[in-house]
């Protein structure tokens, strides 16, 4: 089942959904994770992911046989970086990055705007302070770099946040 929007000759927005006879997924995720990495304190976690989504059959629009199917991109790979910088203060550097999927059954329809899927590059930073055993306060900036990516909706851009984590 695929749901997706359209529009009618007098520009009326409408939802639709249809049914897909047969579609294929398989792919590839590597993850990897390291403490003390070359360095007492560095830390890393990634993951890299390769997808080949296909539509194999679709009776009601041939057409769309041996696409990509929509919203699922090929690649994504995401990561953080941490490092204590002293026993009390840790950075980390986290990342985000996805290749662009499809926005319709088709291939043809890709656009940065809203209802479309787009490719995104994501860098997030954060500085975390532990003011006592119980408390942590952090500063940060999400997607530091401000791009300008969709999933249907706008995702968030550069965002700055303050944060107090109290553990009991």
């Amino acid at each position: 089942m695929f749901s997706y929007q359209g529009i009618l000759e007098d520009g009326t927005v409408v939802s639709r959904y249809q049914n897909i006879d047969r579609m294929n997924q398989y792919g590839v995720e590597v993850i990897f994770q390291s403490n003390d990495l070359l360095l007492d304190g560095l830390d890393l976690e990634t993951g890299l992911s390769w997808m080949d989504a296909r539509t194999i059959r679709n009776a009601t629009a041939p057409a769309s046989e041996g696409v990509q199917f929509p919203r699922i991109p090929k690649w994504r790979w995401n990561g953080n970086l941490r490092y204590a910088l002293t026993p009390k203060l840790r950075a980390s550097l986290g990342w985000r990055v996805a290749s662009r999927p499809n926005s319709d059954l088709f291939g043809l329809v890709r656009g940065g705007a809203y209802g479309f899927q787009t490719e995104y590059g994501f860098a997030d930073v954060k500085l975390t302070y532990a003011a006592t055993q119980k408390i942590d306060i952090s500063l940060g900036v999400d997607n530091l770099n401000n791009d300008q990516a969709y999933v249907s909706h706008p995702l968030p851009q550069r965002t700055f946040m303050l944060e107090v984590k109290y553990r009991d």
